[in-house]
C-alpha cells in the first residue's frame, strides 16, 4: 500500500481528524482503574472462569437497514426494467434527446452502481451473523474479535488503550451517544489495521449515559483483572435469537405496560403509558414492519462459530454459559400485555387496510 493510500485510509477510517470528530477521551490503562462501579447487564453472552463472551452492540438496528436496502434495491430494479424502456419508447419517436440523455445517464451513473449496494445491505443485513463477538481470554491476556468468515483479529489485552467515545450524530442533534472503545495504537498514536479492520474493538451497545459505557467497560476490566468471583451479578444476559414478543415491542412502549403494578399504593408511570398508547396507535403502523424485519433478520442470521483453538482455549475454564442468576434479554409475553398489543397492533392493521382499499379502488 502506497503512501496516498495509508494516510486516505487513515484520515477516512480512525486517522487524528476522525477522532477529533468522534470526541475520544483516554481513560488511562486498561490495568487502571476507572472508579465507576461494573454493570453487565444486557452485555454478556457467556462465560468462565477463563472466558468472558460479550457482543459490539453493532447490531441494534439489524433488519431496519436491510429493509430500507432492499425497498430501494426493488426501486433501483423497476426503474431500470420497466420505466426505463417506457421512458425511451416515449422520448426517441418525440426525439426529446434531453429527456433521454437524462435518463440514460441516472441508469448508468446512478441506479447500476447503487443498485448492486442497495441489495448487499439487504443480503448482509439479513443473512450476516447475529453480532460482532468479543471472547477476553484472562489467562492468556489475549482478546479475540469477531470478523465473519475470516479468522478473529487478536488482540493483545495489556497493549490495549480504553477510550471514550462521544457520536453526536447531526451539527443539530444535542444528543451525544457514548460508547467505550478498545483500541491498538501504533508508536504515532494512529489506529493498527489488520488488513483493512481498524484493530477496534466496541464494547457494549452505545447509550446516552458515559458512566453507563464506562461501567460496561469496567466490568470487562475487572474480569480481566480479578476474575468472575468478584463481579456483581448481572441482571440481564443476551441471547442470538429474538423472541415473538420483540416484534410487538414497539422500540421498548410495552415494557412500561408490563413494569407497572396497579395493586400497588401509588404506582407512577400512568402517565407514560397514556404517551405509549396514544404514540403506539397514531405511529405503530410505520414501526411493526421494522420491528418484523428485525425478527426476520434475526431468525435468518448465522450465529458466530470460533475457530476451534479459541474453543479449546475456552475450555480451560469450564462449560461457557450464561451469567449465573441473570435472565434472558428476550422476555415472553404476559397476560397483562396482550390488551396494549391487540390494541397497537389493531391500529396498525386499520392503517394497512385503510392503504390497501385505495389501491383495489
Amino acid at each position: 500500500m502506497g503512501w496516498w493510500a495509508r494516510r486516505i485510509r487513515k484520515a477516512s477510517a480512525y486517522g487524528p481528524l476522525d477522532r477529533a470528530v468522534r470526541q475520544w477521551r483516554d481513560l488511562g490503562s486498561v490495568l487502571t482503574s476507572t472508579g465507576t462501579a461494573p454493570n453487565g447487564n444486557a452485555l454478556v453472552y457467556r462465560m468462565n472462569a477463563t472466558t468472558l463472551e460479550i457482543g459490539q452492540g453493532a447490531n441494534t438496528f439489524k433488519g431496519m437497514m436491510g429493509l430500507a436496502g432492499l425497498g430501494a434495491a426493488l426501486t433501483a430494479i423497476f426503474v431500470l426494467f420497466i420505466m426505463t424502456p417506457e421512458a425511451i419508447t416515449f422520448a426517441v419517436p418525440r426525439h426529446y434527446w434531453g429527456s433521454l440523455f437524462f435518463i440514460i445517464f441516472l441508469d448508468i451513473f446512478i441506479l447500476f452502481p447503487l443498485g448492486p449496494l442497495f441489495l448487499t445491505i439487504f443480503l448482509t443485513d439479513f443473512f450476516g451473523y447475529t453480532d460482532a463477538l468479543l471472547r477476553f481470554d484472562r489467562v492468556r491476556r489475549k482478546v479475540w474479535m469477531f470478523v465473519g468468515t475470516r479468522s478473529p483479529i487478536e488482540l493483545d489485552w495489556n497493549r490495549l488503550t480504553p477510550v471514550s467515545q462521544g457520536i453526536t450524530p447531526a451539527n443539530s442533534n444535542i444528543n451525544t451517544f457514548r460508547s467505550v472503545l478498545l483500541v491498538d495504537l501504533d508508536a504515532e498514536g494512529d489506529v493498527k489495521f489488520d488488513g483493512k479492520y481498524p484493530r477496534i474493538a466496541s464494547l457494549g451497545q452505545t447509550s446516552l449515559n458515559e458512566q453507563q459505557a464506562i461501567s460496561q467497560y469496567e466490568y470487562v476490566r475487572q474480569f480481566m483483572d480479578l476474575g468472575p468471583a468478584h463481579l456483581p451479578s448481572c441482571a440481564t444476559y443476551l441471547e442470538h435469537r429474538t423472541v415473538f414478543r420483540d416484534i410487538v415491542r414497539f422500540f421498548g412502549f410495552l415494557d412500561l405496560a408490563r413494569n407497572i403494578d396497579w395493586r400497588r399504593p401509588g404506582e407512577t408511570g400512568g402517565y407514560g403509558l397514556v404517551f405509549a398508547n396514544l404514540f403506539c396507535m397514531l405511529l405503530g403502523w410505520g414501526i411493526l414492519p421494522f420491528n418484523l424485519a428485525s425478527y426476520i433478520a434475526y431468525r435468518c442470521n448465522r450465529i458466530p462459530k470460533w475457530p476451534k483453538d479459541i474453543d479449546d482455549y475456552a475450555k480451560d475454564g469450564g462449560a461457557m454459559r450464561p451469567p449465573k442468576g441473570a435472565a434472558s434479554e428476550r422476555l415472553r409475553i404476559v397476560l397483562k400485555e396482550v390488551p396494549f398489543i391487540l390494541l397497537w397492533v389493531g391500529c396498525a392493521f386499520a392503517v394497512y387496510g385503510w392503504a390497501a382499499s385505495w389501491f383495489i379502488k
